[in-house]
């Protein structure tokens, strides 16, 4: 195959990298839905696989056996049990505009420019080698598949010149279109991902290629490979293996192009959970694929060669000219997408962490003077581009003779495996400092260019010095350090420099800690999950909002400031007026947004020189911009309403020994003037203050006040008892601080000594009896304390259950009996599963009345359910009880009748009904021929409710136990099938005596029973409820509703969703307050079903933003809630919400639905 053609082949395969890159750019919305995007952001993760990865590792698997295992093993074990730490990583991109691991780096440890200069600095001197390595490897596939000599060509015949040009060109041209570093690049991105699929596709096929030719059975391949020391399992737990995976892990997360593919490129972390499946399996994949191709090489059945050309030569030596060409464009994709996405993450880095920081500096330049500063910005990442692939280029033609694949890549690994000790602490440990971070960069990059780069560059130099050392001082050499050598250099320069790096960073951090505005600077990188933008504040300034505009569209041009402000106003709320004053939030917004441009430097720079510009002393400035400074105040805040709220008196001193904070009871206590309490002052002067009106005992006072500042300076804790000149007693007991500083309480213990001073007296006089009945009436007293104590933690205790109980119990048994009443009203269902869905609903409801008698007894037993006594309506009662229950006994061939009346009783609405209802729930329940009927007897000036059923009875033994709690009324149980719990009569019982009503039971064997239950009759008024008529048949004949169902429980919203539906409504679901709002401006519903407890909110708040917005709210609304509390009922009560509580029977619902004039 001739030089000219692969040539072209390779050039024509770049043209439809540009075609497709440049179609994604024209049609983005194309690639933007969140299926298309979690895929393509996916895909392109397999960046990660160079051309180390491809053909490497099948030399490396060649000659070495397993040691080619580690590249993949550290990437899988990462995104199997690390995952947490990338969703941390990439919600802090998001939070805080990450352009680079530099910018984050350089961000969390106080926006430090040196820091992020460093990190730039080592990437640089990591990238050049790496990109030479993937020219090399493209330039040697060519020469496989030609033939020809890659020395015999010159410096213009080079292939590998015109790649890094062309390569260049594709990152300049579809990686610096917008001065922003975090705007979306979709041509970029789908080019890569295709590029990933070209190489997984074509080393599979050599793959497949490779058992097909082979004359070796798997058995003797089997023995084969048990017999070869390379292949031993042994191999895995070295110490080599280990390290190197390792760096393969750190490398997930420390090369540029993979965290910014990784973490800069993610568009959420919604995408993680897919792109972890896919990024595995395709590891996996091609970890696997190196197998057979390495045991063809291993057995001889390849032509002689530098093994990293295996994967080209096996389709040549089998007569497969096309299977070769697709193998050179594999290798091409996997070169060519390294090249394209580091030249764009390191040139961002570049730019912002060291060119644009260096021009912002030089006066002559006057950048700070342009109106347009997006084109020096995109000029600077263009250069830094070209100067990349320049570097590259000469490096490879320098060094690429007689260096594997392999090498350059564990080269490259181990020099950005440097930034993982500063990336754990910036995500894990609050008292990492600036400076250790610094000083630990600075030390590890100088041992891996003494340990690795230098030998691996000078190779053919002095050996004498790399194994004897400089001068022939043993103890430094460079591959021999202290006297201690690893079994190979990259372990051993890896090792050593990572330790000296974490041990440089712990160290240093430990002796010069970060600040405290440093500190609280780290917390949004710390726990990004709980960050939560503070409100907006006003700040004192004249800058207004046009000015920050025009700063950002300076920066990063005019479409683009545009749309970050838009998306700013909208999540925050209100809208961009030029003429308003910028509140701190949003110049906050405005330094990530420059931050992401130019570096987190040189966007502090130029927003400190507007609000200089404004009046601003430089304090105040850094007060604006600084996030930390909100934090500080928020926590100062906190403590003083902690210290006001506090009984004691409080003093805090710094380590200067300067008061910095008290609270009221300490100035009470020693009665200071106004104004003596100020931040700032020596806390001598309250001690001299405090001697000279008598709190010191008398002697020496300037001694008694050095002797009170010793303790204090050396940190020692103290604790005194003085007597105050108008007789009260103090204790004063002082704790040392962290850091330096002292805080101390001052307790007024007078009462105390008192009764102390008064027993010792009585003691005294009193007889040794008197003594120990005081001590037995002491304990007494204790005892009955503590009786009463536990008494109260378990009445706390039981009503927390009694609230877990009746939202998180019978949240999900409601949902599913919403579930199965949809589903027997569906059409179609077969017999045989008809049987099931019933006895499955009969189950659910055994279960709930089990809960729901459970609850009610809990409730009684603790004191926590109270009778609202007052006139109740029966007929309304027994209305809803028909409603209820005639379908019931419908569906079983029983009659069922309900005595009208209009009759009022005093009692509780609510109870009552629970009472009445458990009766003729028991009667249908032990009912299997017959009948139920419902009615009313009067007795003077009492009401009777009877319940009639001609059920099996019950005799005399068994009505005596019947009130017992899991007692049952009927021995041989339920002819439908159903299982009472025994607890709904004792609660019943309970109820009714609590209310002071009596229940009468009377009951004939094998012809029925009869239970009553006994009211005092009220003056009859006008109902509370609407009395509006409907039956059982009405929801049959109403007219579809559009329904509103607002609850957080999915469940329970897909249930109500299908029931409606069954029922011939329409139903809409919402999960929020504000969700639910969008949702009634989208159409006007008829009636809306609402929870009370929605995620921070509740259905009260709904209900006051449609009082305020009149013209959306639905026409009826209903409030379903799972808390019986009285509270809640009164709150309902009193502006006439009808109250439905969870679990919602189907029936119950239905007749609500009936009942509502709609």
């Amino acid at each position: 195959m001739s030089t000219a053609l692969v040539v072209a082949i390779a050039f024509v395969y770049l043209g439809l990298l540009f075609s497709v890159a440049a179609y994604a750019d024209r049609k983005p919305e194309l690639f933007t839905g969140p299926r298309i995007r979690a895929w393509v952001y996916a895909l392109t993760l397999g960046v990660y696989c160079t051309t180390w990865t491809l053909y490497g590792a099948v030399g490396t698997a060649s000659q070495s056996g397993w040691t080619y295992l580690p590249i993949y093993l550290g990437p899988i074990l990462v995104f199997l049990f690390g995952y947490g730490m990338i969703e941390r990583l990439v919600l802090i991109a998001r939070q805080q505009n990450i352009s680079s691991i530099a910018h984050l780096i350089a961000a969390r440890f106080g926006r430090s420019q040196p820091i992020g200069a460093m990190v730039a600095l080592i990437a640089l001197v990591a990238a050049v080698p790496y990109i030479a390595l993937q020219l090399k490897a493209i330039s040697s596939s060519i020469e496989v598949l030609s033939g020809v000599d890659a020395s015999e060509r010159g410096l213009f015949g080079d292939t590998a010149l015109y790649v890094a040009l062309s390569l260049a060109l594709f990152a300049v041209v579809f990686g610096t279109r917008e001065a922003s570093a975090t705007a979306p690049r979709p041509g970029l991105l789908l080019a890569v991902a295709l590029e990933s699929v070209v190489k997984l596709v074509a080393l599979l096929a050599v793959a497949l290629l490779a058992l097909w030719v082979s004359d070796v059975s798997w058995p003797q391949g089997l023995q084969r490979i048990s017999a070869d020391p390379r292949w031993s399992l042994e191999s895995m737990g070295t110490l080599g293996f280990l390290t190197q995976t390792l760096l393969a892990a750190c490398a997930i997360v420390c090369l540029p192009r993979q965290f910014h593919v990784t973490v800069v490129e993610a568009h959420s972390a919604d995408d993680l959970p897919l792109a972890r499946k896919v990024f595995v399996g395709y590891l996996i994949l091609v970890s696997v694929a190196v197998l057979p191709i390495a045991f063809m090489a291993q057995g001889g059945a390849l032509p002689p060669g530098n093994p990293d050309g295996h994967v080209l030569r096996l389709p040549l030596a089998h007569d497969a000219p096309l299977l070769a060409l697709l193998a050179f464009l594999g290798g091409l994709s996997a070169g060519t997408a390294m090249v394209i996405v580091v030249s764009v993450a390191l040139s961002t880095m570049l730019s912002n962490e060291l060119l644009l920081p260096a021009l912002m500096r030089v006066r002559r330049f006057r950048l700070g003077e342009r109106q347009d500063l997006s084109r020096i910005v995109l000029a600077c990442r263009r250069f830094s581009i070209v100067l990349l692939a320049v570097l590259a280029f000469a490096f490879y033609r320098l060094h690429a003779e007689g260096t594997s694949l392999a090498s350059y890549g564990l080269l490259a690994f181990s020099a950005v495996a440097q930034f993982a000790p500063p990336l754990f602490a910036a995500l894990y440990w609050r008292n990492a400092s600036p400076a250790g971070v610094y000083a630990g960069l600075a030390a590890g990059f100088a041992t891996w260019l003494y340990t690795l780069a230098l030998p691996q560059l000078l190779h053919g130099g002095d050996a004498q010095w790399l194994s004897q050392g400089p001068f022939g001082f043993s103890p430094l050499a460079p591959q021999a350090l202290l006297g201690v050598a690893g079994p190979d250099p990259i372990t051993h320069g890896t090792l050593w420099s990572l330790l000296i790096n974490a041990l440089t960073l712990i160290l240093v951090s430990l002796r010069l800690r970060p600040s405290l505005s440093e500190r609280l600077q780290a917390a949004p990188f710390l726990d990004p999950f709980g960050l939560v933008d503070g409100s907006a504040q006003a700040v004192p300034t004249r800058i207004r909002q046009s000015e920050l505009f025009d700063l950002a569209k300076r920066i990063i041009g005019r479409d683009a400031a545009e749309e970050a402000y838009a998306r700013y106003f909208a999540e925050h709320g209100g809208q961009y007026v030029a003429e308003h004053a910028a509140d701190r939030g949003l110049m906050q917004f405005s330094e990530r947004l420059l931050a992401g441009a130019v570096g987190t430097a040189s966007a502090r720079l130029m927003l400190t020189s507007l609000l200089r510009g404004s009046g601003l002393e430089l304090g105040e400035v850094v007060g604006v911009l600084d996030e930390a400074s909100q934090a500080l105040r928020f926590n100062r805040e906190l403590l003083q309403t902690t210290f006001e709220h506090m009984s004691q008196g409080i003093s805090v001193v710094d380590a200067e020994m300067r008061l910095v904070a008290w609270n009221q009871r300490y100035e009470e206590l020693f009665q200071f003037p106004d104004h003596m309490l100020y931040v700032g002052r020596p806390i001598a002067d309250l001690i001299r203050w405090n001697a000279e009106r008598g709190h010191l005992r008398s002697g020496d006072v300037d001694r008694k006040i050095e002797r009170r500042l010793a303790h204090m300076r050396q940190g020692s804790r103290h604790r005194f008892v003085h007597s105050a000149p108008d007789g009260r007693v103090i204790e004063l007991r002082g704790e040392p601080l962290p850091g330096g500083g002292f805080v101390t309480s001052f307790t007024d213990i007078t009462d105390l000594k008192r009764v102390e001073e008064a027993l010792r007296e009585a003691n005294e006089h009193l007889e040794e009896r008197v003594g120990q009945r005081t001590d037995e009436l002491r304990v007494a007293l204790d005892a009955q304390r503590q009786a009463r104590l536990d008494a109260q933690l378990a009445q706390e205790s039981r009503t927390r259950f009694i609230a877990a109980a009746s939202h998180d119990l019978l949240q999900p048994l409601s949902a599913a009996r919403l579930f199965l009443s949809a589903l027997k009203d569906s059409e179609g269902v077969p017999l045989a599963a008809q049987g099931i869905v019933s006895r499955t609903d009969q189950a659910l409801a055994a279960t709930e009345d089990l809960l729901d008698s459970l609850i009610d007894v809990a409730r009684l037993d603790a004191g926590a359910l109270k009778p609202d006594m007052g006139a109740v309506e029966l007929a309304e009662i027994l209305r809803t009880l028909d409603l209820q229950f005639r379908s019931v006994a419908e569906s079983r061939g029983l009659r069922f009748k309900v005595q009208p009346t209009r009759v009022y009783v005093h009692s509780d609405r609510k109870l009552l009904r629970r009472i009445v209802q458990n009766f003729v729930s028991n009667a249908l329940r032990y009912t299997r021929t017959g009948g139920v009927l419902v009615g009313l007897r009067r007795q003077g000036h009492a009401i009777r409710i009877e319940v009639w059923d001609s059920g099996p009875g019950m005799s005399e033994e068994q009505q005596q136990r019947l009130f017992r709690d899991f007692e049952q009324a009927g021995s041989r149980g339920s002819p439908w099938g159903e299982r009472g719990t025994g607890l709904g009569l004792a609660g019943c019982h309970r109820l009714a005596h609590m209310m002071g009503n009596e229940i009468v039971v009377r009951s004939w064997p094998g012809r029925g029973s009869l239970f009553a239950l006994t009211v005092a009759r009220a003056a009859a008024q006008e109902a509370s409820a609407p009395a509006a008529q409907a039956d059982a048949t009405a929801t049959a004949t109403q007219p579809a509703l559009r329904v509103l169902l607002v609850d957080n429980e999915p469940e329970f919203i897909a249930a109500s969703q299908a029931l409606m539906e069954r029922w011939g409504h329409s139903a809409q679901a919402a999960a929020t307050v504000q969700e639910a709002l969008a949702r009634c401006r989208e159409q006007r519903f008829d009636l809306a079903l609402i929870d009370y407890q929605l995620d921070g909110e509740t259905g009260f708040d709904l209900l006051a933003a449609w009082q305020a917005q009149a013209e959306i709210a639905p026409r009826a609304v209903v409030m379903l809630s799972a808390d019986r509390g009285k509270d809640l009922q009164e709150r309902a009560q009193a502006i006439q919400l009808k109250l439905l509580y969870k679990p919602v029977k189907p029936a119950a619902l239905r007749a609500m639905l009936a009942a509502l004039d709609l």
